[in-house]
């Protein structure tokens, strides 16, 4: 589900059907629903796969990277450990969200990304992100672009 959603960026259920008009997997949505939550477990395999796609298509070298935070409101108001009420870019305040951190190439690739709990302040999920992306990668030097969020006089002097 993930490797089609990169291919062609969807919503969950128009992404079932691109599964079976493209390669004849079928799922329907109740299993899909079932599994979903087993999929956590692909996330370093499927940027690994990303990252080596970019490598040999867009020739990425690490040297720039482009930073930025989201929000993805839930249709309900009841928060548990992710899903917390906190500053909504879709103005959904009442509703719970989570932040998703997103790293993409210059040519707007997505290489990685990493989700925070909703009522995190965005300024703090450049960090971790980031950091675990150098650690994972082994990456000497590359530039960062993000907004001024991030770009706090806190972050520049843990960094």
């Amino acid at each position: 589900m993930v490797k089609i959603r990169i291919f062609e960026p969807a919503s969950k259920l128009r992404s079932i059907d691109l599964l079976e008009n493209y390669f004849g997997i079928k799922h329907n949505r109740k299993k899909f629903y079932r599994i979903a939550p087993d999929w956590l477990n692909l996330k370093e395999e499927v940027e690994n796969i990303v990252i080596k796609f970019a490598k040999k298509r867009y020739d990425f070298c690490f040297d720039i990277v482009f930073y930025d935070v989201t929000t993805l409101y839930f249709e309900t108001f009841e928060e548990d450990e992710l899903r917390k009420n906190g500053f909504s870019k879709d103005n959904k305040s009442q509703q719970p969200q989570i932040l998703m951190g997103l790293i993409v190439s210059k040519e707007g690739f997505p290489v990685a990304y990493d989700i925070f709990a909703g009522n995190t302040f965005e300024g703090h999920t450049i960090l971790p992100l980031i950091t675990g992306f150098i650690q994972k990668h082994s990456v000497n030097s590359f530039t960062v672009v993000a907004d001024a969020a991030m770009i706090s006089q806190t972050n520049i002097e843990e960094q």
